[in-house]
């Protein structure tokens, strides 16, 4: 990449970022602190398994973030499902989201060789074909599945990426942000950067060959953006489609990808083939109807496939 272009990724950072109150700092070092003398104790697999026990609890106690599980389940199923297979699965989805973000909250802190040697990569040959093309990559990612997990995870993979976060992000991103720019070595090759950064910044990017990263299957309204009305689940909604108006229009490759959980800190990120043709396709409106049209499918049938990763409505 650039100079002028991390230039630019480096002033929208600054210009969005909020500092974490003292109080929100003081709760997260305190929660790093024991998570990190858990896995010293136990290792990943203890640290895992106390991640189960914690999920479960949170199943059988927090009954109403149960019942929207069960209705979001239903809702991407189709259809009422048996009350035995909406525990099983929703139990094991609480289980997975509570595993994912107790790694992800220290993974500065964990051995980079053992955190490899649990992780699989199918299809990786798409990943580095986009690669290869030299105009840039724009790698899709859905919110159903730890996908902040799979970003880093690309660039320990050793995919110097870009990935895109929401300009009023919580907290604790912002806060695990600055601890791997403090801790994570490999954290220097990810560039997280607002998505409402101006589309130059983009532009440039994906000109330098940078592979650029986002989940644009957001289903709340974001504001005065760019989307396209896709049919999901049964329902029409709108997702992100800014980025993709400029990887069409900088003949970049665009691709779907997922990460999935499997028990003991065991991951296999997946890639799709690419969805557009890059030398072929244009920035015209049925071409980006046509692309998102495709996310779109391949998102619903892989939840349907892998519903312990069904993540909340965004």
């Amino acid at each position: 990449m650039t100079e002028t272009a991390q230039e630019n990724i480096d002033v929208q950072s600054r210009r969005t970022k909020s500092e974490v109150g003292w109080f929100s700092r003081a709760k997260y070092m305190f929660v790093r602190f024991w998570l990190v003398l858990l896995v010293k104790v136990g290792g990943l697999d203890g640290m895992y398994r106390f991640g189960q026990i914690f999920g479960t609890i949170e199943f059988i106690l927090q009954y109403r973030k149960r019942w929207r599980a069960y209705r979001r389940l239903e809702e991407v199923s189709g259809g009422p499902l048996p009350t035995a297979r909406k525990r099983m699965v929703i139990r094991r989805q609480m289980c997975r989201v509570r595993c994912d973000k107790m790694i992800y909250t220290i993974m500065d802190r964990i051995d980079r060789n053992e955190l490899l040697n649990r992780v699989q990569v199918v299809h990786r040959e798409y990943m580095d074909q986009a690669v290869a093309h030299g105009k840039g990559t724009f790698m899709m990612f859905s919110h159903q599945g730890s996908h902040h997990l799979g970003g880093i995870l690309l660039i320990l993979l050793g995919y110097p990426t870009i990935g895109l976060r929401d300009p009023n992000e919580s907290d604790l991103r912002l806060y695990i942000q600055e601890q791997f720019e403090k801790n994570f070595p490999e954290f220097k090759f990810l560039q997280i950067t607002p998505s409402d950064s101006f589309a130059r910044t983009f532009f440039q990017a994906f000109k330098d060959n940078a592979i650029i990263a986002a989940a644009m299957d957001i289903w709340r309204d974001r504001g005065n953006v760019r989307t396209v009305k896709v049919q999901v689940f049964g329902q029409e909604r709108e997702f992100l489609s800014g980025m993709t108006h400029i990887a069409l229009r900088s003949h970049s490759p665009i691709l779907v990808g997922f990460l999935l959980s499997f028990p003991g800190y065991h991951y296999r990120v997946i890639f799709h083939p690419w969805i557009s043709d890059p030398d072929q396709d244009g920035d015209t409106p049925p071409t980006v109807q046509r692309v998102m049209q495709e996310y779109a499918n391949i998102i619903e049938n892989h939840v349907k496939t892998y519903p312990c990763h069904i993540s909340k409505l965004h």
